[in-house]
C-alpha cells in the first residue's frame, strides 16, 4: 500500500484456489479486521473450493470473480456463491470476444429491441443475473457503452434465449487439469 500511496484498498482477493491459499486468507483476514482491506475475496473459486473456505475461514469471502458470460453462465456456481452471501463478480464477461460476442445474432437481435448493442446485452444479461461486471476496454466509446446499461431490462424471454448459448464450460481456461495447476504454481511473485 505504500507503493501504490494508499491507506487501504477497496477490495484485495486471491487469484486461484492453489498452493497455501488458506495462509493467504488468514492474512487477509488480519489485514480485514486492521481495516487495511475493505473487502476480502477470491477468484476462479469453483463451487467445491468456494464453499470449502465459507465453511472453514474466521470471516467468509465477499466476493468470487469468476468466468461469467454467456456462453460460461455458471448458473449453479452463481446460485452457490447466493447461498453462501458471496457476491459474483465476472472477469471476461465478453468472453474475450469469443463466439463472435459481439456481433451474436442472438445478442444482436434481442439488442434491436432495446436500441442496444450486443456487447451491451451481454453486461446486462450478468447485471440481471446479481453479477458485478468488469468489462474491459481501452477506447472510451466502449466505456462509455458499457456504462449505458441501466435504462432497459432484459424480458424473461430475453434471459432464456440468452441462456440456451451456455457452453456448460470454459473455453478460455479449464482450472480443474492437472496442467492449469503445474502452470499456475509455476508463477513466483515473491521469493
Amino acid at each position: 500500500m505504500q507503493k501504490l500511496g494508499l491507506d487501504y484498498l477497496d477490495l484485495y482477493l486471491i487469484h486461484q484456489p492453489m498452493n497455501d491459499y488458506y495462509g493467504s486468507w488468514r492474512a487477509m483476514e488480519e489485514l480485514y479486521e486492521a481495516g487495511k482491506i475493505r473487502a476480502i475475496g477470491v477468484c476462479n473459486f469453483y463451487p467445491d473450493r468456494l464453499t470449502d473456505l465459507c465453511l472453514n475461514a474466521r470471516i467468509a469471502p465477499m466476493v468470487n470473480q469468476v468466468e461469467l458470460h454467456p456462453f460460461f453462465a455458471q448458473t449453479g456456481a452463481i446460485s452457490n456463491m447466493k447461498t453462501l452471501n458471496v457476491q459474483p463478480e465476472a472477469w471476461g464477461p465478453m468472453a474475450e470476444g469469443k463466439h463472435g460476442i459481439f456481433t451474436h445474432p442472438i445478442l444482436t437481435e434481442i439488442g434491436r429491441k432495446y436500441n442496444k448493442t450486443a456487447a451491451q446485452v451481454a453486461l446486462r444479461w450478468n447485471a440481471q443475473r446479481g453479477v458485478v461486471i468488469i468489462p474491459k476496454s481501452i477506447h472510451r466509446e466502449r466505456m462509455e457503452e458499457n456504462f449505458n446499461i441501466w435504462d432497459f431490462n432484459l424480458s424473461d424471454a430475453d434471459m432464456a434465449a440468452i441462456a440456451k448459448l451456455d457452453l456448460g464450460h470454459s473455453e478460455i481456461i479449464d482450472h480443474s487439469t492437472a496442467e492449469t495447476a503445474r502452470f499456475l504454481n509455476g508463477w513466483k511473485i515473491h521469493d
